[in-house]
């Protein structure tokens, strides 16, 4: 009976060696894989070989990351190679922790999880690092290539007419909503490879229309000429002989508007010596002595474009500061002439 029981505890340690050397053999030949239920990145590497695992990592991860970007602006591009701005992973720390945590235990446990399939699933997160200066100089640098700032139309106003300079608009690059999509673009590997610039259109605050409809009619006055013309649309439509100011009443130079108009307009006499007894008096439109003809146009300080009953005056240096027209000729002109018109006297 003895000998019956010593003989069956020897074949069951034989058999129990056997076993354990079968285990071991079987846990030796997956010291090189990757156990099931652990995923790199997102990517299922349960059972791969470790190089196995790093060039499915390096094909669908690195080389997408590897890739330039493209950022664009309008019919505008610029590349930046992710090796300028130093991106890196942690493909290769992620690896080495899968194959440290398949092997951990001893041969007995690992093969068990192996066999029974009672490893927790385990996914070990991607990293992608990059240099935060290279990023902002990029950044820098695109501001500098697209950045301007909103320009207000203006003019320039001369006998010859009105020139108006264009209005343009600015653009202001959203910097940090640029950073973010370069970030989001180097460190995503499913991400597009296209970054468009966020940027904001920036108006001017006189746009060349508006500048262009303030000049739809001009009048300009040469004094050296005796002549005023008349702009429409800034083209030349009319020309006029004029009188203009006397030597110590010379006809103001400079950038006006029509400050008012009026149809036989009464005179308001100044009180200067010049005027002698009708200094201060108001000399209504219909009375023979006022000098005020037809139509006045006034646009500085008490002067102004209005008729003459005297027409050897036009052509000459002969008023009191204001200019003076023919009869007919100031009415034709009065009739073309808003209120409010840009009028220069050069």
């Amino acid at each position: 009976m003895r000998k019956a029981l010593v003989i069956s505890v020897l074949t069951l340690a034989v058999l129990a060696g056997s076993a354990a050397a079968t285990l071991h053999r079987y846990d030796a030949s997956r010291a090189d894989l990757i156990a099931e239920g652990i995923t790199l990145a997102g990517i299922d590497a349960g059972g791969m070989p470790v190089e196995e695992a790093r060039a499915t990592l390096a094909r669908e991860i690195e080389r997408r990351l590897e890739q330039p970007l493209t950022i664009r602006y309008r019919d505008r591009r610029f590349r930046l190679d992710p090796a300028l701005a130093d991106v890196e992973t942690n493909v290769d720390e992620i690896i080495a922790s899968a194959l440290a945590e398949s092997r951990e235990g001893n041969f007995l446990t690992r093969s068990f999880l192996d066999l029974t399939g009672r490893r927790p699933a385990e996914d070990l997160a991607l990293s992608v690092d990059y240099s935060r200066e290279a990023v902002d100089r990029v950044v820098a640098g695109i501001r500098r290539e697209i950045q301007r700032p909103a320009r207000d139309a203006t003019s320039s106003a001369s006998f010859a007419g009105v020139h108006i300079t264009p209005s343009r608009t600015g653009v202001a690059v959203r910097a940090r909503e640029l950073r973010d999509a370069i970030v989001g673009g180097l460190t995503s590997p499913e991400g597009s490879r296209v970054v468009t610039v966020p940027a904001k259109v920036l108006k001017p605050k006189v746009t060349t229309r508006r500048l262009a409809s303030r000049y739809e009619t001009f009048v300009a006055i040469s004094r050296a000429r005796r002549e005023l013309r008349l702009f429409v649309d800034r083209r030349l439509v009319k020309s006029y002989r004029v009188g203009i100011g006397a030597a110590g009443f010379e006809t103001p130079a400079g950038e006006y508007e029509v400050e008012s108009k009026a149809a036989n307009p009464a005179w308001y006499v100044p009180n200067s010596k010049w005027a002698g007894d009708l200094a201060g008096k108001v000399i209504p439109g219909d009375d023979p002595s006022n000098p005020i003809k037809a139509r006045w146009m006034g646009f500085y300080d008490g002067a102004g474009i209005h008729g003459t009953a005297d027409a050897a005056s036009i052509g000459t240096a002969a008023s009191h500061g204001c200019i003076r027209m023919l009869i007919p000729q100031v009415i034709d002109l009065y009739d073309r002439v808003p209120l409010h018109t840009p009028l220069y006297i050069s």
